[in-house]
């Protein structure tokens, strides 16, 4: 899916509105950021880019093509960007709005674009400040507006038992007593995006572990996991783990740049129970391309279970347990230019007699008169 950005601006440079920075930014994940803020130097900067697609993306900013259409579609829903569409669902075209929140008619060239190409271009203003309205929301459901909860009401919700072990260990996560500002986040989530107490605690403890614990981030977070029908923490667990990477250094490091398959990711959930670091979890992969010339999973898991088998902790004991394994495959090799030994065999196991110079005397006169000599 490559496509074209093309720009009306002076290339060199890439102007970010401070709107964009104050309302949008500043509450976007990380990859949400980097992913606008590539599309929006190619549609300023198209010689310094060139040609763009989904691959690319994935490829330049780690991610997968999932992620990649994942975030687009995250920016078309806050309004910065709109996508256009073909009868199967696939993306044909992309378009940088200047008017926040409001998407642009679509040219008929656009509706008539290929499916295996769409182009993304900045929109050009409109003289009289008209657009149609934004209203598509794509793979998402509706998410309540905040509200502000009254003291009675956090109280009368903060009498029940289970919310009070929640607020316990939510507490336990930020290392310090709930803020007003965080109690409201808190009812939020409880009373309008249904969260049950459990998810509430995953939230702010996966937000300790990357030290960004304040309310914006975290309802940012939440309000995505609404969207896609997030309710347990069984699927906030696996949506985390697709948005964190823990699956994308084994495919960087094996060269694939598709999805994974279910039973792919079982395959690498399995190496788990090793508890080895990234790096070494990465460098079977690279020992399995080498040696192999392929992408299997089984011979990355071969070579894992060999190492988890000889203790190795770093790659100190990768080094220790390729030595051993040369040492002994040497020992067991045959010498240069090797004079095989002589099993047990008739002839070595014939008695050899012992003759006197008699014997000898007599045998050479028996020889003699057989030949007929005087």
């Amino acid at each position: 899916m490559s496509f074209t950005i093309t720009t009306d601006g002076t290339t060199g440079n890439t102007l970010i509105p401070n709107d964009i920075i104050l309302n949008y930014i500043l509450k976007a994940g990380g990859e949400h950021v980097k992913i606008y803020l590539y599309l929006l130097m190619a549609s300023q900067n198209p010689g310094l880019v060139g040609s763009v697609s989904v691959e690319l993306l994935a490829d330049r900013l780690e991610l997968t093509e999932r992620d990649v259409i994942r975030m687009l579609r995250y920016w078309e829903r806050e309004g910065l960007l709109s996508l256009t569409e073909d009868a199967n669902g696939q993306i044909v075209g992309l378009t940088l709005l200047r008017q926040y929140g409001m998407k642009p008619a679509v040219p008929a060239e656009e509706e008539m674009a290929p499916p295996s190409s769409f182009v993304v271009s900045e929109e050009t203003p409109s003289p009289t400040g008209s657009g149609t309205p934004h209203l598509r929301v794509l793979n998402s459901n509706p998410v309540p507006e905040r509200t502000q909860y009254t003291a009675m009401q956090i109280e009368a919700i903060s009498k029940d038992v289970e919310m009070q072990q929640t607020l316990s260990l939510v507490e336990q996560a930020l290392g310090s007593p709930i803020s007003p500002t965080h109690m409201q986040l808190i009812m939020y989530l409880i009373c309008d995006l249904d969260f049950p107490g459990d998810l509430i605690v995953y939230l702010y403890e996966m937000g300790a572990s990357r030290q960004k614990t304040t309310p914006r981030y975290l309802e940012t977070i939440a309000i995505d996991w609404s969207k896609k029908g997030i309710q347990s923490v069984a699927d906030a667990m696996a949506e985390t783990a697709d948005y964190t990477g823990k699956y994308r250094p084994i495919q960087k490091a094996l060269g694939i740049h598709r999805d994974l398959a279910p039973a792919e990711k079982a395959i690498i959930d399995s190496w788990d129970s090793y508890h080895f670091s990234t790096d070494i979890l990465t460098e079977a992969c690279k020992r399995t391309v080498l040696q192999s010339g392929d992408t299997n999973l089984n011979y990355v898991g071969k070579i894992l279970e060999g190492w988890h088998s000889s203790g190795v902790k770093s790659f100190a004991d990768i080094a220790t347990a390729d030595e051993a394994y040369r040492k002994n495959k040497k020992s067991h090799q045959a010498p240069n230019n090797p004079r095989k030994r002589l099993g047990n065999n008739a002839f070595q196991n014939f008695r050899q007699r012992d003759y006197s110079d008699e014997d000898y005397e007599v045998m050479e006169r028996q020889f003699l008169q057989r030949k007929g000599a005087p």
